[in-house]
């Protein structure tokens, strides 16, 4: 019986070494259950994991700033953000202020999903107006109530995208990085650009489709692989636009925020109804010859203990 079970467990460790999963930490999965947008309450705005008010999804606060209104439109959502003529705002801390999600060790990864319908889609035009950004937020820069974020040195990446029948700005699905202070998404100097991933003159976007939009970041060494990419329709002629850059020198590694800025219903949509926001925090996988050395050390301690 002991032989038997010894080789049980030999085999056991030696499938652990070969592949061991990641497991996502899902930090955030917001479907708007309860019809509110408000909850948490501050200092938190988080759940950060752990549905505290057992409605089965796993919130953060959002604040609405400048134009229009952004609310549930009842329990189950979708979270229905209205422009009117102005630019507006829309931001979420989805951990609270010291818990930012930390790419600290190699291989550590942060994934952001965003699903949204429109309607109102505005005529073709070639501005950068559809706006979102990923970011670390300074804690004297988090707002607690319904306005825009203020001026600080945000660290993080943004899309600045071209929302269109038809795509027509010559970088219409552009990767940028944070270039200094300021406002967060209204000023696009603020920001420097890393690639495009779609073309100009391609299919865009077009009501009633649901789109999703993901961002990963995966630490690379002392670099940050980054792949941005919106499916959905037939955008970009193909279903999707994506881009997918290294970042040698990554303006941080940390995360606590997420913004939207559509810069005026014209040159965007007049509704935006988001159906699911996810922030998922996907820890390294150990290399598979530490997960070999760990099997084979805990097998030596228990054939010393049956000896």
């Amino acid at each position: 019986m002991k032989c038997s079970w010894l080789a049980c467990l030999v085999c056991a460790l030696a499938l652990f070494s070969i592949h061991t999963p990641a497991v996502a930490g899902v930090v955030v999965n917001d479907t708007w259950i309860d019809g509110t947008d408000d909850d948490p309450a501050g200092p938190i705005f988080s759940e950060n994991g752990v549905d505290s008010d057992s409605d089965g999804d796993l919130e953060s606060a959002w604040f609405q700033g400048g134009g229009g209104t952004l609310n549930p439109v009842g329990p189950g959502g979708p979270l229905r953000g209205e422009v009117i003529a102005s630019s507006s705002s829309w931001t979420t801390y989805f951990t609270a202020e010291g818990s930012e999600i930390n790419l600290a060790n190699d291989g550590d990864a942060i994934k952001v999903t965003w699903a949204y319908s429109i309607s109102g889609l505005g005529a073709g035009n070639t501005s950068q107006n559809h706006r979102l950004a990923v970011v670390d937020s300074p804690a004297a820069s988090r707002i607690d109530t319904n306005a825009a974020p203020g001026n600080a040195v945000y660290t993080g990446y943004s899309m600045f995208m071209n929302m269109s029948p038809t795509l027509g700005n010559s970088n219409p699905f552009q990767l940028r990085e944070r270039g200094g202070a300021g406002d967060l998404l209204s000023s696009s100097g603020n920001w420097s650009s890393l690639a495009n991933g779609a073309t100009t003159g391609a299919a865009g976007y077009a009501e009633g489709t649901t789109y999703t939009y993901e961002l990963t970041m995966t630490r690379n060494g002392t670099s940050l692989d980054i792949v941005s990419t919106m499916t959905g329709g037939n955008l970009n002629n193909a279903g999707f636009a994506t881009v997918s850059v290294n970042d040698p020198s990554p303006s941080s590694f940390a995360f606590d925020t997420f913004a939207l800025r559509p810069s005026n219903a014209a040159t965007t949509a007049t509704t935006f109804d988001t159906s699911l926001f996810r922030v998922e925090f996907i820890p390294a996988v150990p290399e598979p010859a530490s997960l070999a050395l760990f099997g084979m050390s805990g097998l030596a301690l228990l054939l010393r203990r049956q000896r």
